[in-house]
Formats: C-alpha cells, sequence, structure tokens
C-alpha cells in the first residue's frame, strides 16, 4: 500500500510539473496531437501504479520524452505554416458571408442539427442571421452575426463609457490578497483604514473587490 502511494505521488508530481510547462489549455481547446499525448500519458501513468511488477522509470521515461516531443513539436509549427497545417490543419469555413457551406459540412461530418445546436450555444437561434461561422483548430466555433442582427452598443448610440477594467478580489473568504490589493494600486494600510471607516471587520467579509475606477464591491458572510 505504502508502495503505492510513493509510486502515485511521484507520477502525480511529475505529471503536474510537465503540464504546467505545457501550457494552460482547457481540455476543450486540446489540438489533436496534444489529445493523443495526454491519452498515451494517462495509460503511461497509470501502468506501475496498477502492476507493481513494473519499474517506475519505465513509466517516467516515456512521460518525459512525449512531453519533450510535444513542446518542440509545437514549437516548430510556430515556426513552419507547414507543418503547422500537418499537425494542427487549418480553420475550416462553415459559413461564408451568410451561405452554408454544404460539402465543407459534409467533408466534416457535421449534421446540421449538430451545427444548429452549436449556433443555439452561441445564442443564436436562426442560422439566417449569420453571416460567418468558422470551425477552428481546436474545435471550437467561431459566430459573427450579419450586421444587421449584431446587438446595439454604445458607439452605436454615441454614448461614451469609460472602461472599468477588471475587479480586483482583494479580500476573499475573510482574507487579504496581497497581490490583487497591488494590482488595484492599494495597500494593506488603505485597506485597514477603509475597513475601520466602514465599520467592518476583515472576518466579515466573503469577498471585496476594486475595480481600475476604483469602484468597490463587498459582499458580506451569511450568519451561520
Amino acid at each position: 500500500m505504502v508502495t503505492v502511494l510513493i509510486r502515485a505521488t511521484i507520477i502525480y508530481s511529475l505529471l503536474l510539473i510537465s503540464l504546467r510547462l505545457t501550457g494552460k489549455r482547457q481540455v476543450g481547446e486540446l489540438q489533436i496531437s496534444e489529445l493523443i499525448t495526454t491519452f498515451m500519458i494517462s495509460e503511461l501513468a497509470a501502468s506501475p501504479i496498477q502492476d507493481l511488477s513494473i519499474p517506475l522509470i519505465y513509466s517516467i521515461f516515456p512521460i518525459i520524452l512525449l512531453l519533450c516531443a510535444e513542446i518542440v513539436l509545437s514549437f516548430l509549427a510556430t515556426k513552419s505554416k507547414k507543418l503547422k497545417k500537418v499537425f494542427f490543419g487549418n480553420p475550416s469555413i462553415i459559413i461564408n458571408k451568410g451561405r452554408l457551406n454544404q460539402k465543407e459540412l459534409s467533408r466534416l461530418r457535421i449534421g446540421i442539427n449538430e451545427l444548429l445546436g452549436e449556433l443555439r450555444l452561441k445564442d443564436v437561434s436562426d442560422i439566417s442571421d449569420v453571416d460567418y461561422a468558422i470551425l477552428e483548430q481546436n474545435g471550437k466555433l467561431s459566430v459573427f452575426l450579419k450586421q444587421d442582427k449584431q446587438p446595439i452598443c454604445a458607439q452605436d448610440l454615441n454614448i461614451e463609457r469609460k472602461s472599468v477594467g477588471i475587479a480586483h478580489a482583494v479580500i476573499i473568504d475573510g482574507e487579504i490578497n496581497e497581490s490583487n490589493l497591488r494590482l488595484a494600486g492599494k495597500n494593506n494600510a488603505w485597506l485597514i483604514k477603509y475597513l475601520n471607516r466602514i465599520g467592518l471587520s476583515l472576518n466579515k467579509i466573503y469577498l471585496m473587490t476594486i475595480d481600475d475606477n476604483e469602484n468597490i464591491n463587498i459582499i458580506k458572510k451569511e450568519e451561520k
């Protein structure tokens, strides 16, 4: 049992470090080569944990080799358009200037019901509203509406809006987030002074955010 625990810890640590080095993509954003590598690594990682007769190095070495190969391949693909096309393919235009490309849809083996479902997930209820629909290299669908179907924005109404940037979470569950506080341009002294002024203690706050315009939002902890 102890051997299994040690092996699992080593494999987990190796995978955690290695996958951090390869980037932060979500599973749905993986390229084909990356997905294949992920499947192979999962099998290699599980083998020495399930079968203690398999030496640990038989798993560690192939995992490192696969990850190195994937990193090198990704780097070379950024330098060579031909290599990138071979391994990652090109985006496919399914709807071009409002016209559905049925041949491309058939080549990709995507049914019309599946396409309509993907459009609904993009909040598009009618295919005739779409100007362009592009199936990206990672398998996700990019949708661009026709000009007269796009939602009205502040620029269309000649309304000037000031950007609020991002809301920095400076307090989370009663604890100060030092890095977010610095990003908000504040420090501990300012924060304590502000909390004293509004009569609220740190341990009573579930979430406190400050955006780039210094708008502050506070959510208090619920009473248990």
